[in-house]
């Protein structure tokens, strides 16, 4: 039985527009890196996404209480980016991975960006990327010390879109930065930030992130830790919106 359901609430047409998905994991940096996407560039409220497996929370920004998953757009720069606020269940992993990749054949995406953090405990400025397409992973491997992941595991929704675009040869790609999974780290979420503009180039202001997010952090992670899973400590929850080890 499908639980999951998207709706838009805008009738944005773009065409084959940059799909971009952010969701909690190891630093939050899915959830900040996305939220600070929209924000940024201004990006228009499109629609949300609803389940009977999420939890009942609402999400409230600038006295605003919005869906903790929802849709954003932008016309001006032709992208639309999916993040949640929530903790995704494990037992949704699977059907969330395949309604995203769904919607993004229906908006005939470009290509899906999958923003993220990981916990490798080598340099801090680390971005690392795996992508179903080789041509993806080229146009930014090497430049400011982007690194392609050859060996490992990567869990969570990611990774079931990843292994999905790969076996339906649909442009996927995920870019992990190196973040603690002890806390939140808006550092590594203006590090993957760094990196997406690389892939796009859509220039996106990162000066204030680590200033600014701190906020932005604190108000994502209580939305995460309402969404009724227990937490002792971020890593606890970074298997939600993907990880990975190697």
């Amino acid at each position: 039985m499908n639980s999951i359901e998207f709706h838009k609430t805008a009738d944005f047409k773009l065409k084959n527009p940059i799909v971009v998905v952010g969701l909690p994991g190891t630093g939050l940096v899915g959830s900040v890196s996305a939220s600070h996407l929209t924000e940024t560039l201004g990006f228009s409220f499109g629609g949300y996404i609803s389940s009977d497996q999420f939890a009942p929370l609402a999400a409230i920004h600038n006295y605003v209480p919005m869906p903790a998953a929802r849709i954003h757009y932008s016309e001006k720069h032709n992208m639309v980016v999916i993040l949640s606020e929530m903790t995704i269940p494990v037992a949704s992993s699977q059907e969330l991975a395949d309604k995203i990749l769904e919607f993004a054949k229906a908006v005939k995406a470009k290509y899906v960006v999958s923003l993220g953090g990981i916990s490798m405990n080598e340099d801090e400025n680390a971005v690392y990327v795996i992508s179903s397409d080789a041509k993806l992973s080229q146009s930014v491997i090497g430049k400011r010390g982007i690194k392609q992941i050859k060996e490992g595991a990567t869990t969570g929704v990611s990774g079931v879109l990843l292994a999905k675009s790969a076996l339906e040869k649909f442009p996927v790609i995920s870019i992990l930065a190196e973040a603690s999974a002890d806390y939140l780290d808006p550092h590594a979420a203006a590090n993957a930030l760094g990196a997406f503009s690389l892939l796009t180039g859509v220039n996106i202001s990162t000066v204030q992130l680590e200033k600014e997010a701190g906020e932005l952090s604190k108000v994502i992670k209580e939305n995460v830790l309402q969404s009724k899973v227990p937490v002792k400590k971020i890593s606890n929850i970074k298997d939600e919106g993907g990880s990975m080890y190697g």
